[in-house]
């Protein structure tokens, strides 16, 4: 991005943190830059337009944050997790005008494209979260899944705003790490009690369209997708713990990438069955062939 587009958007975040978004106007952008009005309009047509890249520009770096890295390849969904609650919390407090401007604004009354785009942040980060939560607890926590995803989000909110507007002084790690096992307090609670949910069944379908990540996934696909968790999920006393989650770690990756268009899932989807076709029982292998022919053929 060019360094003054750059700065446009840094001090449009700095007067959105501080009167909010309606009550900014852009005159006062131009007087926090010390340029002529007309040059902010060089770069952004409108107010509207410049919130819009705001948002695009800084979403995309949260999800930056909250993606695998190469080295924790090998590390268990639980430890993941962790990591990417830490940098979350890392870049939370490395952009607090940002994370202001989000909180200060309603949704209400902004330009639907506005609304939209947060709309879909909101859906990714469910997203995100839901893929996290069946990777480390699996087929059980299907049932809490909308519960447990409110419950953690919930959760981790109180701590943002106390790191927001109270300035409370957190170490990122210990605090993701104890999130970490709070949620393992709340899910396997809800899973033993077998308490019945209080929110209805979370559509991930719906989520992955209001995201765009969404192709056809037909019937034949799921099913086998589904026998396939089965299979190692009946196995799972053969092999290492750290082991089965990085299998049902990766038959929740190959939920989430058979929803995306053909050209982007090619790579992962093959490293995902690789993975499980070390670890299938012989007498899954069929179920596992066909699934991945399946798979081919459509990518």
């Amino acid at each position: 991005m060019q360094d003054k587009k750059k700065q446009v958007l840094d001090a449009a975040i700095r007067c959105f943190a501080r009167k909010g978004f309606n009550a900014t106007s852009i005159q006062e952008i131009a007087d926090e830059l010390g340029m002529a009005k007309g040059s902010i309009y060089f770069y952004f047509k409108s107010k509207d337009d410049l919130l819009i890249s705001v948002l695009e520009d800084y979403g995309e770096m949260i999800f930056d944050h909250m993606r695998e890295l190469p080295a924790e390849a090998g590390r268990s969904p639980k430890e993941k997790l962790a990591l990417q609650f830490e940098r979350q919390f890392r870049f939370i407090r490395d952009h607090l005008d940002f994370m202001r401007m989000l909180l200060r604004e309603p949704l209400t009354g902004l330009h639907p494209r506005i609304r939209e785009m947060m709309i879909r942040l909101r859906a990714r980060s469910q997203l995100w979260c839901a893929s996290h939560i069946l990777a480390i607890y699996g087929k059980p926590v299907e049932a809490y899944l909308s519960d447990a995803v409110a419950l953690i989000s919930g959760l981790g909110g109180q701590y943002f705003e106390a790191l927001l507007f109270e300035g409370r002084d957190f170490d990122e790690g210990r605090l993701s790490r104890f999130l970490t096992r709070r949620l393992d307090d709340l899910v396997t609670g809800m899973i033993e009690s077998e308490d019945k949910p209080i929110l209805p069944p979370m559509d991930l379908a719906r989520l992955r369209t209001i995201v765009g990540v969404t192709r056809e996934v037909d019937g034949e696909e799921t099913m086998l997708l589904q026998k396939v968790f089965d299979l190692i999920t009946a196995s799972g006393s053969e092999r290492e713990d750290a082991v089965q989650s990085d299998l049902i770690a990766a038959l929740s990756a190959i939920e989430e990438e058979i929803a995306k268009p053909a050209a982007e899932q090619r790579f992962l989807l093959r490293a995902m069955l690789a993975l499980l076709r070390q670890h299938m029982p012989e007498h899954g292998l069929e179920s596992l062939n066909q699934l991945e022919l399946k798979l081919v053929l459509n990518s």
